[in-house]
């Protein structure tokens, strides 16, 4: 049987060539995940289709998409979203489970 963690929240990276080099990111993102101790699945994707504003990242269950993501960006997302459950909406491109004129 597979054994796979629980997670609250999934989180897709992308790591295509059009959003560019984007591995060292990727493995901060997991690292401050790991620090915050939240229940966050972080996975990699190839290509998510958004390139023009790479990097990208798509958080589930809210469907909420970042873009211009930066190290910086990651610390407040993990602080704000992951932890308190609020998405950082200056950043997001799409979202598919909130209004962006609901109060925070």
């Amino acid at each position: 049987m597979i054994r796979i963690e629980p997670y609250r929240k999934h989180a897709i990276f992308c790591v295509g060539v059009s959003c560019g080099e984007n591995m060292p990111l990727l493995k901060y993102l997991k690292e401050k995940v790991a620090e915050a101790g939240v229940e966050v699945r972080v996975n990699r994707a190839g290509c998510l289709g958004v390139c023009t504003g790479g990097p990208i990242m798509v958080v589930y269950p809210e469907g909420v998409w970042y873009a211009g993501l930066t190290k910086e960006r990651i610390d407040r997302i993990v602080e704000e979203h992951f932890k308190r459950g609020k998405p950082v909406r200056e950043w997001v491109v799409h979202d598919a489970g909130f209004s962006s004129s609901s109060s925070a």
